[in-house]
């Protein structure tokens, strides 16, 4: 696969490397850094621990690195929720693979938690009828970058089309290597953004210290310049050592491959049809490790051949919209609204006032819902008074019934509970009372008015 430029998020800079094959540059890159590196020497009086902690210093903490939280909004299907569960594995280990989400949490809670956590960016993935959107979000004011997903491949159907799949436990321990192509050919400024976005959503590399046998797998972003997509993919990088034909690696396996047609051992390893993997691709792919790997017969100063194997999930990705702060500030680019000038400005004029009634109406809502809890504690306070008050009335009735002795606490609070009620009853008969004299006063005063008139 041929690519623009490579880029390698450092902290301080980035390096963009001319047009040639990725993967063999990225590659001949940390050789050229391994044969320049020296060993460094102890000064006098300086401990192991303290070379550690400096070189240590130079690179961010785990606390300091980027982390996201990956979840979706309203309802979806069960696809969309694989393809949740294989983004979170594109993250990994900087982001919540085993996040529970529910009806009742809204955005402003994974933003609230996320400040805590540390979160700096959120991925959420919204189904319509039309079609399904992805928003990346940056924590905690924005922006929000809006795509839509054209296209999704799940890892699932990805392994399964493969013939021979790679997977190990310790393949997600690290975070990938970010690989962004057609971003800085693009003038744009909405492109600029984008790629300044997914560049900082994954950790920084300084490859000054990194370790080859940290660096397991590898994002591409490719941006076509013809229709404007943007295409995510999701490789394993795997180191294969060159000069071994099949036929050699064959033997070293647990199988013992069939030599039944054969006159002679030699005719195995000198037939031609039996020709090295690593003879096959093109010689520039081909480099010298600088430090030993974990694969089989990849060791320091020994040719090796870098392979890519597809791990999944593919995206094809159209943006659409970014907007300031999150999902509610002004719309900086929109693919298919354009406004004048005059209509951008009456839209910022009316944006605080807008602000103003949606902070009104938030305020509202939360005074309605503390009345209503407010009016739903009060009814059971009372349904559980008169409950107790029943039952004690039962109990104390039993008691009489029985001839049980009671005691002089239970007749205190019988004589309580029936003071009470007959507090409750006399206060609601004068309340009655009351208002019967009322009615009589005023038809007195209605009969003498009568009398008064007649007489006159």
């Amino acid at each position: 696969m041929m690519i623009n430029e490579v880029y390698l998020t450092e902290p301080f800079r980035t390096r963009a490397f001319p047009s040639c094959d990725v993967f063999f540059r990225i590659w001949a890159k940390f050789q050229m850094l391994g044969r320049e590196k020296r060993k460094r020497r102890k000064a006098v009086g300086e401990t192991g621990a303290q070379v550690r902690s400096e070189l240590m210093n130079e690179s961010k903490t785990p606390i300091q690195q980027p982390h996201s939280l990956i979840f979706h909004r309203g309802k979806v299907g069960r696809f969309i929720l694989r393809l949740e569960r294989d983004l979170r594995a594109v993250m990994e280990p900087y982001t919540a693979s085993r996040l529970k989400v529910t009806k009742a949490n809204n955005l402003k809670d994974f933003i609230v938690t996320g400040a805590v956590l540390g979160v700096t960016h959120l991925i959420v993935l919204t189904r319509s009828e039309i079609s399904l959107t992805m928003r990346l979000i940056r924590c905690p004011q924005g922006p929000t970058i809006s795509f839509k997903v054209l296209e999704y491949t799940l890892a699932k159907d990805v392994l399964s089309s493969q013939r021979h799949p790679i997977y190990y436990p310790k393949l997600h321990m690290h975070s990938p290597l970010v690989i962004l192509n057609g971003f800085s050919t693009s003038n744009s400024l909405h492109h600029q953004l984008v790629q300044s976005m997914i560049q900082n959503m994954f950790p920084s590399i300084n490859i000054d210290i990194v370790k080859l046998n940290d660096v397991r797998r590898c994002v591409l972003v490719s941006h076509n310049k013809v229709d404007g997509t943007i295409d995510f993919r999701h490789y394993a990088i795997k180191a294969v050592p060159t000069g071994i034909s099949k036929s050699t690696k064959k033997l070293f396996k647990k199988k013992v491959p069939d030599l039944s047609k054969y006159q002679d051992i030699s005719q195995y390893f000198i037939d031609p049809g039996e020709q090295s993997e690593s003879e096959a691709e093109l010689e520039e792919k081909e480099v010298v490790l600088p430090e030993d790997l974990s694969s089989k017969g990849c060791r320091a100063g020994q040719t090796t051949n870098v392979k890519l194997v597809e791990l999944g999930p593919r995206l094809k990705l159209e943006l659409y919209k970014i907007e300031e702060g999150v999902d509610e500030g002004e719309v900086l680019y929109h693919s298919y609204i354009t406004k004048s000038s005059e209509e951008i400005e009456q839209l910022r004029k009316e944006l605080p006032m807008r602000k103003k009634r949606k902070e009104r109406l938030r305020k509202t809502n939360e005074l309605r819902v503390v009345r209503r809890l407010k009016g739903i504690m009060k009814r059971r306070a009372d349904e559980e008074a008169a409950l107790e008050e029943s039952r004690a009335n039962l109990i104390q009735k039993q008691q009489i019934v029985s001839g049980e002795t009671v005691s002089q606490n239970q007749r205190c609070e019988s004589y309580e509970q029936a003071s009470s009620t007959r507090q409750r009853q006399t206060e609601h008969n004068e309340s009655g009372a009351s208002e019967d004299g009322k009615s009589r006063t005023k038809k007195k005063r209605r009969m003498m008015d009568r009398k008064a008139k007649g007489n006159s």
